[in-house]
């Protein structure tokens, strides 16, 4: 399937999403009103168990929000402007899938906040990491980057500004692995394949729980693991994988 900003094709239960607007990528209105109704029907398509996105071409992943549309904002426009281009991050979020982005060159702002919002991170070696809000006198990043690696690591990036390079993103924990351009599709499909391969409410709940972590005391969020666990254990997929174990073959789940 093609639209005018994003290429998109389904296979092994991965859906694979292309940003198609060369060669930057940036994220316009016409990208948000293709992208996030996708995201939102894909919430309960239970042909699709992950999600990789990508760049088009090799020089960005996404640069970034289109200038021209923030310049034209007054003070009574940029309040919506920016809750309908967090739509964008905030989808990744609430989607029961796993989000996988296959950084492949610039990801720049609002570019840098869509990787920020997926759920893992693989990066090609020459991806360029920047919260670049403040070199255009904006904020930029601040909630999510603080808590993927903490208050300090946070302020040094964004208050600078500076790009950071796809080895010291891993070093700092923001990327699962670092790979050659050539490859970093094919890494991709392969995680993606894998998780796609797991009893899919077990992943979605397991999704949820990592997420809930994060705002929760350790009580609360060990009753919130315990009941999904509970949950998860009266699924049709739960007691199959038991029984294929037993038998010794490889289970084939579901999603029931």
């Amino acid at each position: 399937m093609s639209n005018n900003y994003m290429k998109v094709s389904i296979k092994d239960y991965v859906c694979t999403i292309t940003i198609n607007n060369p060669p930057m990528n940036i994220l316009t209105k016409g990208f948000r009103d293709e992208f996030v109704p996708y995201m939102e029907s894909l919430k309960t398509n239970r042909n699709v168990r992950a999600i990789i996105i990508t760049g088009a071409g090799d020089r960005a992943f996404c640069a970034g929000a289109d200038l021209n549309e923030e310049g034209e904002l007054t003070d009574e426009t940029v309040y919506q402007f920016i809750k309908e281009d967090n739509r964008n991050y905030d989808v990744l979020n609430e989607m029961p899938q796993p989000v996988i982005t296959a950084v492949n060159g610039y990801a720049f702002g609002g570019g840098f906040e869509l990787t920020l919002a997926s759920d893992i991170r693989i990066l090609s070696e020459n991806a360029k990491l920047c919260a670049a809000g403040v070199k255009v006198g904006l904020v930029v990043s601040p909630t999510r980057l603080v808590r993927l690696i903490g208050e300090s690591g946070a302020k040094e990036i964004i208050l600078t500004g500076r790009t950071v390079s796809a080895n010291e993103a891993y070093d700092k924990g923001l990327a699962y692995k670092v790979v050659p351009q050539a490859d970093l599709l094919e890494e991709a499909e392969e995680l993606g394949r894998k998780i796609a391969s797991r009893a899919p409410i077990a992943v979605q709940k397991s999704k949820e729980a990592i997420q809930e972590s994060m705002d929760l005391t350790y009580e609360q969020s060990m009753e919130q693991e315990i009941g999904k666990f509970i949950e998860c254990q009266k699924t049709w997929d739960h007691k199959h994988a038991i029984e294929a174990f037993f038998n010794k073959e490889k289970p084939e789940f579901k999603g029931e």
